[in-house]
């Protein structure tokens, strides 16, 4: 797998707290203050923003939300607060320059989405991308270059814990107008259980943006939407199982559109565990799509592989293993999906992983390699060839 210059990964870094920091100082201009409060035993910082009323009567002012305290890139900016302003010109060129190299940016319409979607505080909330345009991410992340078929994608999906969304006291400007200044012909998609809330926004390309949240009860699913508060009184979110392990710990990437758009995405560790699992819940009328996810499940196993991150991904298959007898099947069944060499790069992680971490690796479920698995988890092994 080709992996990118030092040079060009150093170029990627930087924009990636370039974007961060421009985005940073358009929201908290110097003008206000940062307080911390307590939410649900947990601090958070919010901004207190100084509002000239007019005329000779009292200033106004207004807390606005900047995120947890104990995340230490926003608390090294809220600290300090200084306001560094980042040239527009020198971070669009950056992203040229990265594009150029060979890092993979979204189409231009889905890349004006996401931009538009930022700068109204999606990511500020808390939100993560997910899907495929976190995954394009990812090249700059390991600093590879992942296959360019497993980058498209035909809708963005964001994600948001039900918690966060009720506990930040602030909401977005209303999503379909956002939406409608990309494209007029964004409308909201209902879902047939629900009259009050959608769940999502398609465009008449087919284009979609679609919300979710992970499921907080005992079911595998659920049909009902989750109201999102802090995404708008009328947004739902589908509720989807497996999803709180992904989005747990989000880190920092950029998107390749224009001058680099800053967004949160799942690790590229979760993500890939994460593949292996959701791959075992299409059904045979989306086997197109469980493909592209052990596809992709697989390439980022190689680029962990290629860059000697290995234990980073034992880890995650680790603590998703630790979850009990449903998540140990279907890993398995992900898991023997891929190809033999694939799988063994895999199985690798998790033994250096459990080393590292004082435990015999043969509780995890690979070191007895596919025939192994299969004893273990007491699955059928699967028909269709491997591809990854």
């Amino acid at each position: 797998m080709k992996q990118f210059s030092n040079i060009d990964q150093v170029m990627f870094s930087d924009l990636v707290q370039k974007a961060t920091d421009a985005d940073f100082d358009e929201n908290f201009p110097e003008n206000g203050t940062f307080l911390k409060q307590k939410r649900a035993n947990r601090d958070y910082y919010y901004y207190k923003a100084y509002q000239p009323s007019g005329g000779e009567g009292p200033t106004k002012t207004a807390l606005k939300y900047v995120g947890p305290a104990d995340d230490p890139e926003i608390a090294k900016r809220a600290e300090a607060f200084q306001r560094t302003k980042i040239g527009y010109r020198a971070r669009r060129e950056l992203a040229a320059k990265l594009r150029r190299a060979g890092y993979p940016a979204p189409p231009h319409m889905e890349g004006l989405v996401v931009n538009e979607l930022a700068r109204a505080g999606l990511f500020r909330l808390r939100a993560t991308l997910v899907g495929s345009m976190a995954y394009q991410t990812y090249s700059g992340v390991l600093g590879v270059r992942l296959p360019d078929e497993l980058v498209t994608t035909e809708d963005m999906d964001i994600a948001k814990f039900y918690g966060i969304s009720i506990s930040i006291d602030e909401s977005m400007p209303d999503i379909e107008d956002i939406l409608k200044k990309v494209d007029p012909t964004f409308a909201p998609s209902f879902s047939p259980d629900e009259t009050k809330l959608f769940s999502g926004f398609a465009n008449a390309t087919g284009f979609k943006v679609e919300f979710l949240t992970p499921n907080r009860g005992d079911e595998d699913y659920s049909s009902r939407l989750t109201p999102m508060p802090s995404l708008g009184p009328s947004v739902g979110a589908q509720v989807l199982r497996f999803l709180d392990y992904l989005i747990h710990e989000p880190i920092r990437s950029v998107v390749l559109h224009d001058a680099g758009v800053p967004v949160l995405v799942p690790a590229p560790e979760r993500y890939a565990i994460h593949k292996l699992i959701v791959a075992t819940k299409r059904n045979v009328f989306f086997a197109d799509k469980a493909k592209k996810d052990i596809n992709q499940a697989g390439a980022l196993i190689q680029a962990f592989d290629a860059v000697k991150r290995n234990s980073d991904l034992g880890f995650a298959w680790m603590e998703a293993w630790e979850r009990g007898a449903r998540w140990r099947r279907r890993l398995g069944v992900g898991a023997l999906r891929l190809s033999d060499d694939t799988f063994a790069m895999l199985s690798k992680g998790v033994a250096e992983a459990a080393k590292l971490d004082g435990e015999p690796a043969d509780e995890y479920g690979l070191t007895g390699g596919k025939d192994g698995l299969l004893a273990r988890v007491s699955i059928a092994r699967p028909t269709a060839a491997p591809t990854q």
